[in-house]
């Protein structure tokens, strides 16, 4: 089997057999409305593994449709990731103890993750209201795997 997570994504879906596939492997996510942490294509046994996390709200019909679905020859599996969701959220109450300090001036804070992207990745942008020292140190540091970003609140 051929593992690959967030580092790898961009040499495994050169891998993937052809342009159609790969396209509709990227879709996923958006047409189950799921988000997906990393994944695995094992191309002996034709599987693609999708680890998803939730939004909130669990999609359980979108995974059961998702689950066994073919795409060309190859079968989707479909796994949730609990450990994912644990290290986004202690992340996240990390950060969340840095808005509370008013050095900070942390407006608010989003988390993305993009499995399939070039590069793939995990991250937390910080919205501030100023740039102060503090929140400028924080600035492209990573927490648990996390990149965190600062950037300015529109005005």
């Amino acid at each position: 089997m051929v593992n690959y997570s967030t580092e790898d994504t961009t040499k495994a879906l050169k891998k993937l057999p052809s342009l159609e596939l790969q396209k509709e492997f990227q879709d996923l996510g958006s047409q189950y409305s799921i988000g997906f942490s990393k994944w695995e294509f094992n191309p002996e046994k034709k599987e693609i593994t999708l680890y998803f996390y939730s939004f909130g709200t669990y999609n359980e019909n979108g995974i059961n449709r998702l689950q066994g679905k073919q795409i060309g020859n190859y079968t989707i599996r479909v796994i949730h990731d609990i450990e994912f969701e644990t290290t986004k959220t202690e992340v996240y109450e990390q950060l969340s103890q840095f808005r509370k300090n008013p050095e900070y001036q942390i407006s608010h804070i989003s988390m993305e993750t993009n499995a399939f992207g070039d590069p793939p990745g995990n991250y937390a942008e910080l919205w501030v209201y100023k740039s102060t020292p503090e929140n400028k140190k924080l600035d492209n540091t990573v927490i648990q795997g996390w990149k965190i970003q600062v950037y300015p609140v529109s005005k």
